[in-house]
C-alpha cells in the first residue's frame, strides 16, 4: 500500500511539474525573460554607473557610456575595458553617443565634447570642446555628421578632412538644439530636435518636416531608420512619427512619458524605451507594455536601449543595471 502511495506521489509530482513548465513556457512566450548575466561588468570590479548611451556592434564590441564624468567601458568578449580621464586624458562626462565610421575609428560624443579611437589612442577634437554634443552619424565614406545642442548649437559636418559648422545665422537649419540624428540609404540627414520637430537635410536643402502635423510637442529626443529604410522618431509626448514613403502616420504610445530612445527590428517591431513605464513595443498593429508588474523589468525607468544579438535587445535602467531581454 506504501508502495502504491509513492508510486501515484510520483506521478502526480511530475504532473505539477511538468503544469508549471508549461505555464513557464507561455510567460516567457509573451513577456521576455529575467536579467541576462552575461553582460554584467559589475562582477568584473568595476563600479556600477548609470548607462546613458549604448552601442551594441557584436557579441565582441559592446560599448556603454556612462552618465557624470565615469567615462566609457568597453566589452571585447572576453572583458571589459575603462576609458576615462584618468587614462585617456579626456574628460567624457555624460556620454551621448557612440559610433563608427567606415574607417573604424570609434567617435564619441558627450556633453561639452567629442573625441575618437583608432584602437590604440585616443584624440580630443579641439574644435568641439565646450560645445554640447548629443549624436554622430556615418554618412558615406569619411562623411561624419555632428549633432550639438545649445547656444551655437546646429549642425558640424567632416568632409575631406575639414569641418563646416551650420547654425542659425549662417545657414537655413531650423534648430539649433538637435537630440538625435540618423542617415537614410540615399544620404539624407534626418534630426530630431527639441524645439522644432524632425527636419530634414535633402540636396543641400533644409526641410521642417514636422512643422504642419498636428503633433503635442515639437520637442523630439531620439529617431532611428528601420531596416525597410523608413525613420521613426519619438517625442517627449510619448508620440511616435513614421516616414515611410512620403507618407507620415502620428502615433501615441498610451502613456505619458517620454520616449528616451526608439529601436526597430527586423521583424518589424519598434521599440521605445520611457522613464517612467518600462519598455514599449509596437508591432504595426498592437502596443505591449512591459514593467516590473507584469514582465520582471528591474525598473521601469529605462535609461537607454539597443539592438543586441539577433533576437534580443539591451538596456540599462537606473542603478547601473544592464539587461537583456528576448523579443
Amino acid at each position: 500500500m506504501k508502495k502504491f502511495r509513492r508510486i501515484i506521489f510520483f506521478l502526480l509530482s511530475i504532473s505539477v511539474s511538468f503544469a508549471i513548465l508549461l505555464s513557464c513556457k507561455e510567460k516567457n512566450d509573451e513577456y521576455p525573460p529575467r536579467t541576462w548575466s552575461d553582460y554584467s561588468y559589475t562582477g568584473s570590479g568595476i563600479a556600477a554607473r548609470n548607462i546613458s548611451t549604448l552601442f551594441y556592434e557584436n557579441e565582441h564590441s559592446l560599448w556603454l557610456g556612462a552618465q557624470g564624468s565615469e567615462g566609457l567601458l568597453y566589452f571585447d568578449g572576453y572583458t571589459w575595458n575603462i576609458f576615462d580621464k584618468e587614462n585617456t586624458g579626456i574628460e567624457f562626462d555624460s556620454v551621448t553617443s557612440i559610433s563608427r565610421d567606415g574607417n573604424d575609428k570609434i567617435w564619441v560624443g558627450w556633453k561639452s565634447g567629442l573625441a575618437t579611437y583608432d584602437g590604440s589612442k585616443w584624440r580630443n577634437i579641439n574644435q568641439f570642446s565646450g560645445l554640447r554634443v548629443t549624436s554622430v552619424a556615418v554618412e558615406g565614406i569619411g562623411i561624419i555628421r555632428v549633432g550639438i545642442k545649445g547656444v551655437s548649437g546646429g549642425l558640424a559636418t567632416l568632409r575631406n578632412e575639414e569641418w563646416k559648422f551650420e547654425t542659425l545665422t549662417n545657414s537655413d537649419i531650423p534648430s539649433e538644439n538637435i537630440n538625435s540624428m540618423v542617415s537614410d540609404h540615399g544620404q539624407v540627414l534626418w534630426m530630431a530636435s527639441a524645439d522644432k520637430g524632425v527636419m530634414r537635410l535633402k540636396n543641400a536643402e533644409w526641410q521642417n518636416i514636422s512643422d504642419n502635423l498636428p503633433l503635442i510637442t515639437q520637442n523630439f529626443g531620439c529617431i532611428t531608420k528601420a531596416p525597410d529604410g523608413s525613420i521613426w522618431a519619438g517625442s517627449t509626448a510619448s508620440q511616435l512619427i513614421h516616414f515611410h514613403t512620403d507618407t507620415f502616420t502620428i502615433l501615441n504610445t498610451g502613456t505619458s512619458e517620454p520616449i528616451t530612445s526608439i529601436v526597430t527590428t527586423g521583424d518589424g517591431n519598434v521599440w521605445c524605451s520611457t522613464p517612467g513605464a518600462g519598455l514599449i513595443k509596437f508591432d504595426g498593429i498592437n502596443w505591449t507594455s512591459y514593467t516590473i508588474e507584469n514582465a520582471a523589468l528591474p525598473s521601469d525607468h529605462i535609461l537607454c536601449l539597443s539592438a543586441g544579438s539577433p533576437g534580443y535587445l539591451l538596456f540599462s535602467t537606473e542603478g547601473g543595471k544592464l539587461n537583456l531581454i528576448k523579443q
